[in-house]
């Protein structure tokens, strides 16, 4: 299995598929782990029960036991049923225990100690990873845990677990990240969080972050007169004035949204110097990113303004925005309405907002952003394949011609005038009908990999699950199978919670 496909199984990514030969489930597995499936009744009315299943079938016949690894997994982190997670452990447990290819068992430490936290159960995960002992494993990464646990709610019981096993120059920007937990969660432990603060910059941080969780006036005054003090043969970051500057205006800001203190933020925007450097994109990024993910479109029409980048300087919106996902439709489009007032930064967040509606099927509304919010013109004036907007696209496509009506696609359709755009238009028009005729069991020549990616993402935006529970079926290489199953599954499970 090469590098890439390996990487597609451990993510389990939406926009990967995969194919299975029923007789196959009858012969001896490569991996040795019980799997019940009724192929042509799960076919017939498909269930998550039974399309799990049919997942860990398929990945019984992948060599190497990654597919394996991939939709335990998957099941793992998505199962609404929270004592079926614990069952789905013990199956990915035991068979971890026979797996013979490097990194798979080792693999099943960190992946059982992040259920125990899932849990609530903390002090089980430090177990796992060692990080109990006298003498921690060295190896093992405590900080993710750490903010885990802090966002439990547990923020003081994080505070002596920091000063026994982080590195101690890291020590003080690990409390500050607790230090935002805190305001947001456990307000009460905020000063004790502050108070172990040590290194002089970082105590300017704690400050900065608390000034704006409560909206303290005087926070302006005091970062200016700082800034003032700025000497160039002083140690980084005191030698400069900008970031002495900056850098605390940035905490005071994040201090305000952790406290959902609107009116302490936009006291911010207005006392902050504009965002009209390259060192403040990254910043810029980060509040966006905090912002997204909550919804909070009032507060990017504050921050809108004061966004003045310089040409070619870009905010970088996509990283640890999961849970904006999990938002209410009108909230995603709120999002994308205000971020139409960020100048060139909103085109990334109309473009992760429409992504946002595709992946809980609002596909409609996501059709309508891309149109109202000038994406459409956008793709016909860029280089198709040059721009992040040519995935937005492809993805939004995938998505529109399976949900229909045929109208309305064609309608869409005759205002694309990108070469690039209406290339891939029609591959996806052949590529459905390939769908059309797999599922009326005519499958002929087995389509390439980035061929059935796209089948199965059509598949899926149909909505129907007998449709998509026939496309996994009739792929042929067991990984890919595998983890369409999982996606089925997944996409079930999600349409039940709706």
């Amino acid at each position: 299995m090469n590098r890439a496909l390996r990487t597609a199984l451990l993510t389990a990514a939406a926009s990967v598929t995969l194919g299975l030969s029923w007789p196959a489930i009858a012969q001896a597995p490569v991996h040795r782990f019980d799997v019940t499936a009724d192929a042509p009744a799960c076919i017939a009315e498909p269930k998550p029960a039974c399309t799990a299943e049919l997942a860990l079938a398929a990945a019984r016949e992948e060599s190497e036991g990654w597919a394996a690894t991939a939709a335990f997994e998957a099941f793992l982190s998505t199962d609404p049923n929270l004592a079926e997670r614990d069952r789905w452990m013990a199956r990915y447990e035991a068979w971890a225990q026979v797996a013979t290819v490097d990194g798979i068992k080792e693999r099943i430490i960190p992946v059982r100690a992040e259920h125990l936290a899932r849990k609530g159960d903390f002090a089980g995960a430090y177990r796992e990873l060692g990080l109990d002992r006298a003498t921690p494993d060295a190896m093992a990464e405590p900080s993710v845990l750490i903010l885990d646990e802090a966002r439990a709610g547990r923020v003081r019981d994080v505070l002596p677990r920091i000063e026994r096993l982080v590195e101690s120059d890291s020590r003080d920007d690990l409390r500050i990240e607790v230090l935002e937990i805190a305001l947001a969660r456990a307000p009460a432990d905020a000063d004790a969080v502050a108070a172990a603060v040590r290194d002089r910059f970082s105590r300017r941080m704690a400050q900065a972050l608390q000034a704006g969780a409560r909206g303290d006036p005087a926070i302006a005054r005091s970062i200016d007169e700082w800034a003032k003090g700025a000497r160039a043969n002083q140690t980084a970051p005191f030698d400069d004035a900008e970031t002495a500057r900056r850098d605390p205006w940035d905490a005071y800001l994040r201090g305000a949204i952790a406290a959902n203190n609107l009116e302490s933020f936009k006291a911010g925007i207005a006392a902050r110097p504009p965002f009209n450097t390259s060192a403040d994109a990254e910043s810029a990024s980060k509040l966006l990113r905090i912002l997204m993910r909550e919804g909070r479109a009032e507060w990017l029409g504050v921050l809108a303004p004061a966004l003045k980048l310089p040409d070619g300087d870009t905010v970088s919106v996509d990283e640890d925005i999961g849970p904006m996902r999990n938002l209410p439709v009108e909230r995603l489009r709120a999002v994308a309405a205000a971020a139409a007032a960020t100048g060139p930064s909103g085109g990334a967040i109309t473009d992760t907002a429409i992504e946002m509606l595709v992946a809980r099927g609002a596909v409609d509304e996501a059709r309508e952003l891309f149109v109202s919010a000038g994406r459409l013109d956008e793709i016909n004036r860029v280089t198709f394949d040059q721009e992040r907007i040519g995935v937005v696209f492809e993805t939004l496509w995938r998505s529109i011609v399976g949900r229909g009506p045929k109208p309305v696609v064609d309608a869409l359709a005759a205002r694309i005038t990108s070469p690039g755009a209406r290339e891939y238009m029609a591959k996806v028009e052949r590529l459905t009908a390939r769908m059309n005729q797999i599922a009326a069991g005519n499958k002929g020549e087995e389509p390439a990999d980035d061929e059935w990616a796209i089948i199965l993402d059509v598949a899926v935006a149909t909505a129907d699950p007998v449709v998509m529970t026939k496309i996994a079926a009739a792929m042929k290489d067991p990984g890919l199978r595998s983890t369409a199953f999982v996606q089925v599954t997944r996409f079930l499970w999600d349409r039940a919670g709706r």
